[in-house]
């Protein structure tokens, strides 16, 4: 029997849950060990795809990583939602990239980075260039 046949359908890939994301007051929110400790503040990642505590600002200039796997330069727009990631609680930012789309991304699920010398390396060193991701 084949997978995929009439008699044993292909199963579909399931989408993932919606976001459930709440307003967060950044002043009083208490970081824990990951975002609140200096060294995970002043470690880089070593590798593109890492979680990255970092605390972001409305406007400031970030890559993302889409649900395809490419990379997009993007801004940061409003303030952070708190929500599941993949390593507990944790904050998400709105971001607007290629132009048009807007989408929530955490820094400890690995999909955003500040947009600086260190990202643009880690992105050379996957094989990105900056002009196809802009």
């Amino acid at each position: 029997m084949e997978y995929g046949s009439p008699s044993r359908p292909q199963l579909m890939p399931r989408a993932p849950p919606p976001l459930k994301l709440q307003p967060v007051d950044l002043e009083t929110w208490d970081d824990g060990a990951i975002y609140g400790d200096s060294f995970y503040a002043e470690v880089e990642p070593e590798e593109l795809d890492e979680p990255w505590p970092y605390r972001f600002k409305s406007g400031d200039l970030v890559w993302v990583k889409s649900t395809s796997g490419r990379w997009y330069h993007g801004k940061v727009i409003g303030q952070a939602k708190l929500g599941r990631t993949i390593q507990g609680e944790g904050l998400f930012w709105l971001v607007v990239f290629s132009s048009k789309f807007r989408k929530y991304f955490a820094p400890l699920n690995g999909e955003i980075k500040p947009d600086t010398r260190h990202t643009r390396k880690l992105l050379e060193d996957a094989g990105w260039s900056w002009s196809e991701s802009e």
